[in-house]
């Protein structure tokens, strides 16, 4: 007697989207939230930190470089672990590592425990965050997927602004120290949510987790009128049951659009950092104030917001490639457009262009991420958005870096934006050319073959 085979993916592509689903794309949000809280709290209490401390630049430099480097060694090296032990367990164990870390920080008595909390910190973040994206990724049907992740990056980039507005209410009043505190003790207070309520990535109880009562009660929960008897194979993802490794990044038709990818996420996160870490300095430079420089930054920020809710549908209506790639040539004009801009700086006008920036910038790093879970298959989606994010984490240091090279070499702030339209002209070629090799449906296409266990 043939038996029946219920294979998860076709399953949820065919439903429509039920409670348990928004759950998970609902503590997706919070667990993007608090990461975003932990990694722009720094920015907000550097200056604080360096007034109590007489801390000198280059060690300010040291400082904010921490939890960075952080970050890059948790996408590289931790988020792959989540197909050997799970998406929602490397989640939980990630999520109150950094926060407990985040909490502790407030014990450090000088800049060496300063640094090495950070840096464990941004490993715990960098861990964290792939799995966060790929559980949403999984459990949301292929029609609307590329939507779901970008709304689910709206979580980080509003933990981004809650940094801003948490640490004017604690800083005066209190210190550095109760900022942290509040991010870490509020971060704990979700990974026990999320060990309470995360249900585990389908294809790695399928073929790794030997968990098929639990398989059977969540797919119950997606489909409560499922019948699933005793013979009922199941199947989800394309590994088979196999170790997830590197190199498998690179099998099966992926080694050129795993690299193209790479370098556009290089190419984003380097002038979405010079961004993120330059632009308030940048515009006091050219004569704002302070508060308007503020400002017009955290309006950037909610640009991204904004764009989240456009590009990720118009994604899954016109593909990933043709979207990204349109996004990437969008913000180099942007950019540009600034450039000339602070050649006669006027409060206003640089304000609504840090919006536009920001809605490029902060919403094509969302659609990045989506277009990595867009062309890896199932169980390669964490280890590839995690590999794909330390590769721009590391052009964000350089962005960075570079910046600040060229500026104590007397270059203006007008011709660093004329400078950063260059990598992201580069990023559009790279979206471009993945989009021609691979076309519609890379995920699903030639990449697919194994898609089915």
């Amino acid at each position: 007697m043939e038996r029946s085979v219920l294979d998860t993916d076709t399953l949820i592509n065919s439903r429509k989207i039920g409670r348990l689903q928004w759950l998970v794309g609902v503590l997706g949000a919070a667990a993007l939230l608090v990461e975003g809280f932990d990694t722009s709290a720094i920015g907000y209490i550097q200056p604080q930190i360096t007034r109590d401390w007489a801390l000198q630049p280059n060690m300010v430099g040291t400082i904010l470089n921490a939890d960075m480097i952080g970050l890059l060694l948790g996408y590289l090296l931790v988020a792959p672990l989540s197909a050997r032990f799970g998406h929602r367990r490397t989640v939980i164990a990630c999520t109150t590592a950094f926060g407990a870390l985040t909490f502790l920080t407030v014990t450090a008595t000088d800049v060496t425990m300063l640094i090495a909390f950070r840096l464990l910190t941004g490993i715990g973040v960098g861990g964290a965050m792939p799995s966060a994206v790929a559980l949403v990724g999984e459990y949301f049907p292929e029609r609307v997927r590329s939507t779901s992740v970008t709304l689910v990056y709206i979580g980080f980039s509003l933990g981004q602004i809650a940094a801003g507005v948490v640490s004017n209410l604690l800083l005066e009043p209190f210190s550095w120290r109760a900022v942290l505190a509040f991010g870490g003790a509020f971060t704990l207070v979700l990974a026990a949510m999320f060990a309470l309520l995360l249900p585990e990535s389908l294809e790695y109880l399928i073929n790794r987790g030997g968990g098929r009562p639990r398989t059977i009660r969540i797919l119950c929960r997606l489909a409560p009128e499922l019948a699933i008897s005793d013979t009922t194979r199941l199947v989800a993802g394309s590994q088979g049951g196999r170790k997830v490794a590197l190199r498998q990044l690179l099998e099966e038709g992926r080694a050129v659009g795993t690299i193209l990818a790479w370098i556009g996420m290089f190419a984003s996160l380097m002038i979405y950092f010079f961004m993120q870490k330059w632009l308030p300095s940048l515009l006091v430079q050219v004569g704002l104030s302070q508060g308007t420089a503020i400002t017009a930054t955290t309006v950037g920020l909610a640009g991204g917001i904004l764009a989240a809710f456009i590009i990720g549908p118009l994604m899954d209506r016109y593909g990933p490639y043709a979207v990204v790639t349109g996004v990437f040539a969008f913000s180099a004009v942007s950019v540009s457009i600034m450039a000339y801009a602070l050649t006669e700086p006027e409060a206003r006008a640089l304000t609504v262009l840090s919006f536009l920036i920001g809605s490029c910038l902060s919403g094509g790093q969302k659609a990045n991420n989506a277009l990595s879970v867009f062309f890896y298959p199932i169980a390669l989606r964490g280890p590839g958005l995690g590999w794909a994010l330390g590769i721009g984490r590391i052009g964000g240091v350089i962005g960075i870096s570079i910046a600040g090279d060229l500026l104590s070499k007397g270059w203006s702030p007008s011709g660093l934006f004329y400078a950063a339209a260059i990598p992201l002209i580069v990023g559009a070629m790279a979206i471009a050319a993945m989009g021609h090799i691979y076309g519609r449906g890379a995920a699903r296409g030639a990449l697919a073959s194994g898609s089915k266990a």
